[in-house]
């Protein structure tokens, strides 16, 4: 018996097509006939599309998140699996966002996209679905991405190519399967829910991101009172400026007005560990968070569910120190 899957489109270049005058891609209602274009799908799985809005994944953002985790709720139960697709701008985002609010999620959630429209030569968009569609048919309970024959953990992922195929990569977590002839799981990488399944809802734009640079003054970054964290992505290991700029009385002030200040690092793969430098172990003793082996999407929307959903900042502190959906490796 074939495994109920369900397809809901957002938008995204997978979807697009090419204004023929301009050349320019437009979202576009093409998966309405989706099993028209791709018939393979209907022999690996019962399809049900659901197209409850469709943008580029540059405008998408809370609301957008909690109508998809509304819809994969309203559908646990009667389906095995979903694919979401998703502009791969945005898509690390989404994935993370969707970590955090389905809770102990029972089926595989698969956002996948591609870097040119179906319909056009040498697409990676049929590819891409195809066989995210084959492994949402799987046990594999959790947010993931698929894109270029890999799947890999939503909340671990980033984008680091515009114009190649395997435009996402995983850097401080192993894969989840992998697609050639056989498809090939790696049971060991994949969580295991822990109890039952609940959507959290909530998001918090009360976040303020400084990323550093060199002849940064810090002067012109202002967050206000409206600003309950600060998310500083500093250099290598976790190190600031400690000679110019005048930033450390600046994050001494942010801390005394009670805003969380959480250290990231524009480095893509590895952990932060500010204790390593002067700098850094400054900041730690003053009370900045560490943001680990998190991706920078990770925890910059971690920051916005977890200022969401708690108004006490140790609340906030304490669930950031944790992994909540497998994006952190918590030290022993």
């Amino acid at each position: 018996m074939k495994k109920k899957i369900l397809l809901i489109h957002t938008g995204g270049t997978i979807g697009m097509t090419r204004d023929s005058r301009s050349g320019v891609l437009r979202p576009d209602h093409f998966y309405a006939g989706l099993l028209k274009v791709i018939p393979e799908l209907s022999t690996i799985a019962d399809i049900e599309v659901e197209i409850p809005f469709v943008f580029d994944s540059a405008e998408l953002g809370f609301q957008h998140w909690q109508r998809l985790a509304a819809i994969i709720q309203s559908r646990i139960g009667a389906v095995d699996g979903v694919v979401v697709t998703h502009g791969t701008d945005t898509l690390a985002y989404t994935a993370s966002a969707l970590s955090y609010m389905l809770h102990n999620v029972p089926v595989p959630v698969i956002l996948t996209g591609a870097q040119k429209p179906l319909g056009e030569l040498r697409s990676d968009a049929r590819n891409n679905l195809i066989n995210a569609v084959e492994l949402a048919c799987a046990d594999i309970p959790e947010v993931c991405i698929f894109f270029d024959y890999q799947l890999m953990r939503g909340n671990r992922t980033s984008k680091n190519h515009i114009n190649f195929f395997d435009a996402f990569h995983s850097p401080n977590y192993p894969l989840l399967a992998e697609v050639g002839i056989n498809i090939e799981i790696y049971r060991p990488n994949i969580l295991h829910p822990g109890g039952h399944f609940h959507v959290f809802n909530e998001f918090s734009s009360a976040l303020a991101v400084l990323k550093l640079f060199p002849g940064c003054s810090g002067g012109y970054f202002q967050p206000g009172d409206d600003v309950r964290a600060v998310l500083i992505v500093a250099y290598g290991a976790g190190t600031i400026p400690l000679q110019t700029g005048e930033l450390l009385p600046r994050i001494e002030a942010w801390l005394r007005q009670g805003k969380l200040v959480v250290l990231d690092s524009e480095a893509h793969g590895g952990r932060i560990e500010p204790q390593l430098y002067e700098s850094g172990s400054r900041l730690l003793e003053m009370g900045v968070i560490p943001a680990g082996d998190m991706t920078f999407e990770a925890a910059a929307v971690k920051l916005m569910f977890l200022l969401g959903q708690y108004d006490r900042p140790e609340l906030i502190k304490g669930n950031f120190q944790k992994s909540l959906a497998g994006e952190l490796t918590e030290l022993s």
